[in-house]
């Protein structure tokens, strides 16, 4: 399938009557930002038979903040459009892979959907995505060159694969695209999906099914990493006490022994699985490394 991806520099284009299969269009950024004419154009081509997407610009706020904002402003849209998360400029060295996978989980815990994540194909291999690949399609951007296009059945790629994903679901090929009923430029892209397997994807009746699946638990073990750890202080070889939960994302120090045998009994009938436990040493303070990678900095204790 053939399509186009826009936002506020593309304002005056009627996705109605611009040829495309789909159309990705740019919703938010950051915590403030609204495209002004995302809805309109959401609007035109879901009356003309498209398929939509919506997406929103990752910027260097909160992962989490960042998807709310996003949520709270599409929300009439899901089920409706495919929803992405744009990651790439400043967001790769804020974020990382860590923050990214924050984004997706939080649009995931909000909408019961999986989004679609957005990035070049250089970023696919510069981080550890193999947490976030199994249940996040690719969008991967890679050009051959600037020249004008049209669509293009087979793309140019480097051949140097896309890190943790085997194959793109959509792949963006070119920024100058020339479309009939548009002057200017456009970002081309060929989806390897068909129009059932984008609709699954947005939040269709088979997808939601899936999600409710307890034989589909790896994809909330992997993807979420919900688990607990205890700290066993290396000169006494004993546990200091408190056990620690990691939601998939904060830690929270437990305060009751009900708090855990809860979290636990209600992963095992979500999931179907025991919920993974760590006892991390102080002479290799993994945990301290682990708060590092998540960029957390205290951990939160849960109210008695």
């Amino acid at each position: 399938m053939n399509g186009y991806d826009i936002s506020s520099y593309q304002a005056e284009l009627d996705t109605g009557i611009v040829p495309s299969d789909f159309v990705i269009v740019k919703a938010t950024e950051g915590t403030n930002y609204i495209n002004p004419t995302w809805e309109e154009q959401a609007k035109q081509a879901l009356q003309t038979g498209k398929l939509l997407g919506l997406y929103h610009f990752a910027s260097t706020g909160n992962p989490i903040s960042e998807a709310d904002f996003f949520i709270s402003t599409i929300k009439d849209y899901v089920g409706k459009a495919l929803l992405n998360l744009d990651f790439e400029a400043g967001a790769i060295n804020a974020w990382g892979n860590v923050g990214a996978r924050q984004f997706l989980n939080r649009v995931k815990e909000k909408t019961s959907v999986y989004p679609m994540i957005y990035m070049s194909a250089e970023v696919t291999r510069q981080f550890n995505w193999s947490i976030t690949s199994g249940n996040t399609p690719l969008w991967v951007a890679q050009y051959a060159s600037t020249s004008p296009t049209g669509y293009q059945s087979e793309p140019w790629s480097d051949g140097k694969g896309y890190g943790a994903w085997s194959s793109a679901a959509i792949h963006q090929y070119s920024s100058s695209g020339t479309l009939m009923n548009w002057d200017g430029q456009l970002d081309l892209n060929l989806a390897y999906i068909n129009a059932s397997q984008w609709n699954e994807l947005a939040g269709g009746s088979s997808a939601t099914e899936q999600n409710n699946n307890n034989s589909n638990s790896q994809l909330e073990d992997d993807d979420l990493m919900k688990f607990t750890y205890k700290i066993i202080d290396a000169k006494t070889n004993k546990s200091q006490g408190t056990i620690y939960y990691y939601d998939g994302n904060k830690i929270v120090a437990l305060s009751n022994e009900d708090q855990l045998k809860i979290i636990r009994q209600i992963y095992k009938d979500i999931t179907g699985k025991d919920m993974k436990h760590y006892d991390w040493r102080t002479d290799a303070p993994w945990y301290v490394r682990f708060m590092q990678a998540i960029n957390q900095k205290t951990v939160e204790v849960a109210w008695k």
